[in-house]
């Protein structure tokens, strides 16, 4: 029996998603809409790339064109009504078909998902939580595998799903969504003083970018040396533009390209993120995080991370979100001063980039 396709569905889709395509298991793209650093042309030759809609989706999987699809975990509030359809067409499938479409999930969710749904839809959080209990449990048990990327996303699954998390399917594992040393990230000259800090996001209130602003003064204070590069867009735009224009030592790049940023993140001594609490979200791990350990910087994030224990246990800096701008501002200046040699980053990295061992777990 010829082997059906296999296929990936993201409601929203980022620039490093086409480029993980170069190495994952062939098979075709669809999202839902561009998130702010999308560029198609970093697809790979010859894939399918598509922009459409989950009841497209939910077609697809009722036909079971394909052997596997990739669909946003369960967790995950905003896509939980899309869930919901996808997993009644996969069960449907599942009657009609010899070979029906197997639903798997990367699942990296770690906000406390009931007391966030109760805060913003002002229900009790009992209700929401046997509401979700039932909803998310029933598109959890509609899947085939799940891997879990963090392990604070799988107590978070077992907090809320309790016993069901024991029934099969899904078959199920823990891959920490961590990099694998990028092959240039040796390539920068050793004796570079170190003084770089980075900031590569989205300028929005829930990347930190207020409170690294208002820390700034403080760093070059004692590190006067120091030289702040931040990357990104978003709604405070003109508020980190015309702040920087005053701010000493200070560049910023609106939009900038993926070459930009990698150039960038390569010659950072220090990257920060200090992700904030938000109704509906909490940072997953943090792409920024993620790039900037590959090429051995070293990390200012807050507890907010999904792999903050990781960080902190190798021995990266992790604040509390809420941290005052003095706190932020001793641990940049103990980052730079402490700064270790790119091999002591690097070294504590896996062999096998989490979220490429993770697709072949998938797609296995």
């Amino acid at each position: 029996m010829t082997q059906k396709p296999i296929a990936r569905y993201y409601r929203g889709a980022r620039t490093t998603h086409l480029e993980r395509l170069h190495d994952f298991a062939p098979g075709d793209f669809f999202y839902q809409k561009p998130m702010y650093d999308f560029d198609v042309t970093r697809a790979p030759a010859g894939v399918r790339v598509e922009q459409t809609s989950f009841v497209h989706i939910a077609v697809l999987i009722l036909k079971g064109t394909y052997s596997r699809l990739e669909i946003v975990e369960p967790y995950a509030p905003s896509a939980l009504p899309q869930n919901l359809i996808l997993s009644v067409a996969a069960r449907i499938s599942r009657l009609f078909h010899r070979q029906p479409t197997q639903l798997v999930t990367y699942a990296i969710e770690n906000a406390d998902l009931p007391l966030k749904v109760a805060a913003s839809t002002h229900l009790p959080v009992a209700v929401t939580r046997a509401l979700l209990r039932l909803t998310v449990g029933f598109c959890y048990r509609s899947l085939t595998r799940v891997v879990f990327g963090t392990a604070d996303a799988e107590t978070n699954y077992e907090a809320l799903l309790g016993a069901r998390m024991k029934r099969r399917p899904p078959q199920t594992t823990l891959i920490w969504g961590l990099p694998t040393a990028h092959p240039s990230a040796l390539a920068v000259d050793s004796e570079e003083q170190a003084s770089k800090v980075l900031f590569v996001g989205a300028l929005d209130e829930r990347k930190g970018i207020r409170q690294l602003m208002d820390s700034w003064s403080e760093v070059l204070a004692s590190s006067p040396n120091a030289e702040l590069q931040i990357l990104g867009k978003g709604p405070l735009e003109t508020e980190v533009v015309s702040w920087a224009q005053t701010a000493p030592r200070t560049t910023v790049i609106i939009d900038p390209t993926r070459d930009v940023i990698f150039e960038a993140q390569r010659h950072a001594d220090v990257a920060v993120l200090l992700s904030q609490p938000f109704t509906n979200w909490k940072e997953q791990i943090g792409l920024p995080i993620v790039e900037g350990l590959s090429v051995g910087t070293e990390i200012v994030a807050s507890t907010e991370t999904g792999i903050a224990q990781w960080l902190e246990k190798h021995g990266h800096r992790v604040l509390s979100a809420s941290a005052a701008k003095g706190e932020l501002a001793d641990a940049i200046i103990g980052a730079l001063r402490t700064r270790r040699p790119r091999t002591g980053v690097l070294q504590a990295l896996p062999a096998v980039d989490g979220r490429m061992a993770a697709d072949r777990w998938l797609f296995a």
